[in-house]
């Protein structure tokens, strides 16, 4: 006997066979599934008509043919919004700091505001930036430009209105002409770099995570010591950190645009 007979649940992986060949083909008529799900007419009758009944499917009654329900969206919508996202950029943050050895820090953007949610910290020696729930400056932070330069022209006018571009070191970009060609290149990375423009020493590098909406509500970054963070690792490292914020937005439920190539 097989496991899906003894425990019952044989319906079960069937059911979910028919939603994955409606999510996978788009709006299919009765006969195409079944056959794609290598389920009998009147079975898969069945189970349509069952799945239409709760919201999972539903069928075009012009056409006939069955599509995914919104009932799906409701819940994937409920999954994501319940999501913790220190929970789900923790595990990452471990490979990272597992591949590195250097501090990891996650920031949220509240409001108007740039705030470290959650940090892993170097077993080496490291000067310190922020710590847990203190604020990271926009202008200057790997954190706050990996955010800016992803928002709209008009709202970056609005967050560095309330938050002027101070001088916090001799590197810092007090000029806009400077920040916004700063910008355009981590658009053209992937990543920011914060070349000790925050502390004398530290240099920092960040990448933008973006939610189910498409925006960088969050950002991920790595820091160490200048001397460690030699040019050659920067890079190694923004493309680590470019990859593992990508991560993390997928599993916080954001799906990027797939490119059309020519047929």
């Amino acid at each position: 006997m097989k496991d899906g007979d003894r425990y019952g649940i044989n319906s079960v992986n069937r059911a979910i066979a028919v939603l994955e060949v409606c999510a996978l083909n788009g709006p299919l008529p009765q006969a195409v599934i079944a056959r794609q799900t290598g389920l009998t007419d009147a079975t898969a009758l069945r189970y349509l008509s069952t799945l239409a009944r709760h919201g999972f499917v539903e069928r075009d009654p012009t056409t006939g043919f069955y599509r995914l329900g919104l009932r799906l969206f409701q819940l994937g919508q409920r999954v994501f919004g319940e999501r913790d996202p220190r929970q789900v950029a923790r595990p990452v943050m471990e490979r990272l700091l597992t591949r590195f050895d250097e501090t990891l820090n996650l920031a949220m953007r509240r409001g108007d505001v740039l705030v470290l949610i959650d940090a892993l910290e170097s077993r080496r020696t490291i000067k310190r930036g922020a710590s847990v729930g203190g604020q990271d400056p926009w202008h200057s932070s790997s954190l706050g430009k990996a955010i800016l330069a992803h928002l709209p022209e008009s709202e970056v006018d609005e967050l560095l209105e309330l938050h002027p571009l101070e001088r916090l070191t001799a590197a810092t970009l007090v000029e806009r002409d400077l920040l916004a060609r700063e910008l355009a290149r981590v658009r053209e990375t992937g990543y920011a770099v914060d070349d000790e423009e925050c502390e004398d020493g530290l240099r920092c590098v960040g990448a933008p995570i973006f939610d189910r909406d498409g925006r960088p509500t969050l950002a991920l970054s790595i820091s160490g010591p200048a001397s460690r963070f030699t040019p050659a690792a920067v890079v190694t490292m923004g493309e680590a950190i470019r990859e593992a914020a990508d991560e993390i937005g997928r599993a916080l439920g954001f799906a990027q645009a797939v490119p059309e190539t020519d047929a």
